[in-house]
């Protein structure tokens, strides 16, 4: 998957409520599922024009709400923060703190792990 196509399929798994039925529908068949601007006119019984414009609509719409609330951006922040943490925590040598930073580690996990 182009990294255009892995973008918006991942914007689409935050925003899909906030786009038209249609839109929704339409990124999820052209990003996720493959199909072509053709078959998704057929499948909707639409013009492919129509596909298209919606597409490129959609596409917009999913990248104003991304520069709005960020809820992509905040996801990479915050899990390549959980991974650092992980990966300093584990520098710690130190026999005694073995538990702290087991528990450490474990907690940083459920940050990856949540999103």
């Amino acid at each position: 998957m182009t990294e255009k196509k892995f973008i918006y399929s991942i914007l689409n798994d935050y925003y899909r409520d906030l786009l038209k039925d249609n839109q929704a529908n339409i990124i999820d068949l052209y990003y996720n599922q493959d199909y072509s601007l053709s078959e998704i006119a057929e499948h909707m019984s639409i013009s492919r024009q129509g596909v298209h414009d919606a597409l490129k609509r959609a596409e917009k719409s999913l990248m104003e709400y991304e520069d709005k609330m960020k809820l992509h951006y905040k996801y990479e922040k915050y899990n390549k923060a959980a991974e650092n943490i992980i990966k300093l925590s584990s520098s710690i040598s130190d026999d005694k703190y073995k538990d702290i930073v087991d528990n450490i580690k474990n907690e940083a996990g459920k940050i990856i792990n949540e999103g």
